[in-house]
């Protein structure tokens, strides 16, 4: 390819952006990813959701935050009056929540949380709750950083207690829907440490067996994976084979 060519190539690609998803604000496209693990399900930092094996190495950590989703539901009779009352109601939550360090409003998108702020609230679609045509509904999710000393029971504290003091509009209902879930921030970064996990087992393993043999590892370029290992933490692994041969 010539030089000329190159350019041109690179010109085209850097031309390609990516459509936002509202409410998605353009922003949110350049930050770090926070993953959300749901239960113990496996989760990997490809689209490949194909659950592998959990091999012998693991590196356990705590989750960054712990989340739910809660329900934002309004029945007022009339349509203006019932969008006014849950959408002030939204506001409270937004402003008590901007003012509090250990609560944050985020909306789900494709397993991934964004910042959900009081700007996104003039522009916010209803949907219909249920069967119900003249009840309006939405859903966030609230959640708290867990702190060193956290038990599951002290970090769903702070998201009811916040969840009891908002100042609800009118005929607006907020609940809690569903069970606790964690959140990752940016999980590729521990991938290094996976790698040298493993790494330190192979060496180990090679000691072992001793001169007579050798280790074969095979897998490394696995994407890292992650799950659910305790109520606040998470195991996070690359899928990896290790094979025992001796030496010819």
């Amino acid at each position: 390819m010539t030089r000329k060519s190159l350019l041109a190539l690179l010109a085209a690609a850097a031309a390609i952006v990516a459509p936002t998803v509202f409410p998605a604000p353009a922003a949110a496209q350049e930050e770090v990813q926070e993953i959300v693990v749901t239960g113990a399900r496996i989760r990997r930092d490809t689209d490949d959701r194909v659950a592998p094996a959990v091999p012998a190495v693991v590196v356990t950590r705590r989750a960054d935050n712990l989340i739910v989703q809660v329900r934002v539901v309004n029945d007022t009779r009339e349509a203006a009056a019932r969008r006014s009352e849950l959408t002030a109601t939204l506001r409270a939550m937004a402003r008590v929540a901007a003012s509090q360090g250990s609560i944050d409003l985020s909306i789900l998108n494709d397993g991934m949380l964004v910042p959900f702020t009081e700007d996104m609230i003039a522009t916010l679609t209803l949907g219909v709750d249920g069967a119900r045509s003249d009840t309006s509904a939405t859903s966030l999710i609230i959640k708290t950083p867990i702190q060193p000393g956290d038990t599951l029971d002290s970090a769903s504290d702070r998201i009811e207690r916040f969840v009891n003091q908002i100042d609800l509009n009118g005929r607006t209902l907020v609940s809690i829907n569903g069970g606790w879930q964690l959140s990752i921030v940016n999980p590729a970064q521990y991938r290094p440490q996976v790698l040298e996990a493993i790494a330190t087992n192979a060496r180990q393993t090679s000691t072992a067996f001793g001169d007579g043999y050798a280790v074969h590892v095979e897998g490394m370029a696995n994407p890292l994976t992650w799950i659910q290992s305790g109520p606040l933490e998470l195991a996070m692994f690359v899928p990896y084979t290790m094979t025992v041969t001796p030496r010819p």
